[in-house]
């Protein structure tokens, strides 16, 4: 077939929107770039967005200078397309490319896979109304195994083990430049901050903040990269209670900048691999253990030196995160 410097690599991507997720797409054809591989980003979704003339997200020009849509994919056997699991519809479009699924979120697959799943997500009448609209198929996809399915985190390694995919390669990720560098991770001079995502289990989350409302509760929102990593390099703990879809970036955000991290137990959470840190420090979100979960942020404050060193390990292996994501596109590399 060929040299492989010679195949394209096309990695889908929704246009401008600035995620984690789109985020690691763009990065993950720098790298493949920087491998001596032709690569593109593919925005599947160009044509929608066309009244925006600004479809590479200017935080990603660090990243792709250039883009191609679904109608200029050469379908040759020698190329490939990657298509994220949210979008893996557009592998139909084609007939001879190698195919393969990026696995970085399983519950944004799982709740547009078909009428029944969609329900355990957004309830009976929201289940009906998208697949009325025609958002979400009213059948399940089962998932094939001829395709190569990438998977980003250890949940979702054991989610295509539990449906039978054998045909799986590990293709990780890594956090921002700008977490990485931790001269500025220092124990002294921090508030007693707790932080949250409003957007991940806000509804439990509500829950602990009415219990104590004597903490200081303060949610990241509308805020850029660098605002973010100041508020959390001067703040003492960050709870997650959402779905945890994937090895979500926020917590590792987090913890490499110095916060002590409480989580559930849902998606990612479960496990711990893609959240290595101690036991007490994980809890079922459930209102028998929000008194439970109140005491150990109070722990984390009031103790914060001591319970800082409990992160140690996961604080090294976010560290180690760019080197094992460069040694997984080599990887691929080898085994096109």
């Amino acid at each position: 077939m060929g040299n492989k410097q010679e195949r394209t690599i096309y990695v889908g991507c929704p246009a401008y929107n600035k995620t984690g997720g789109t985020e690691l797409a763009h990065q993950l054809v720098n790298e493949l770039r920087n491998n001596g591989m032709t690569a593109m980003i593919l925005y599947y979704d160009a044509g929608e967005k066309n009244a925006n003339k600004e479809l590479i997200n200017p935080a990603f020009r660090q990243y792709v200078d250039e883009y191609v849509t679904l109608d200029e994919v050469i379908d040759d056997d020698k190329n490939m397309i990657i298509a994220p699991e949210i979008e893996i519809g557009i592998l139909d479009f084609y007939h001879n490319i190698k195919k393969s699924i990026w696995w970085m979120s399983v519950d944004n697959f799982v709740k547009r896979n078909g009428y029944i799943n969609a329900i355990k997500f957004y309830g009976f009448l929201g289940a009906t109304n998208a697949v009325i609209k025609k958002n979400i198929p009213l059948f399940r996809k089962k998932l094939d195994n001829n395709v190569l399915h990438l998977y980003q985190s250890e949940y979702a390694r054991l989610f295509l083990k539990e449906n039978g995919i054998d045909n799986v390669f590990k293709l990780s990720d890594y956090l921002n430049d700008t977490y990485l560098d931790t001269t500025d991770v220092k124990k002294e001079n921090r508030d007693n901050n707790v932080l949250y995502n409003p957007k991940k289990g806000i509804e439990f989350t509500n829950k602990l903040i009415e219990r104590s409302p004597e903490l200081n509760w303060i949610p990241i929102k509308n805020m850029t990269t660098e605002e973010v990593r100041q508020l959390l390099l001067k703040s003492k703990v960050y709870i997650d209670f959402g779905n945890h879809p994937g090895k979500d970036r926020f917590p590792r955000e987090a913890a490499i900048s110095g916060c002590c991290i409480i989580t559930g137990k849902r998606g990612s959470a479960a496990n711990n691999i893609d959240i290595c840190i101690p036991e007490k420090y994980k809890f079922v979100d459930k209102e028998s253990n929000i008194s439970n979960i109140i005491d150990q942020i109070k722990e984390c404050i009031e103790n914060y030196s001591q319970e800082f060193d409990n992160y140690k390990e996961y604080r090294q292996r976010i560290g180690k995160e760019k080197i094992e994501f460069k040694e997984d596109v080599k990887g691929l590399i080898d085994n096109l």
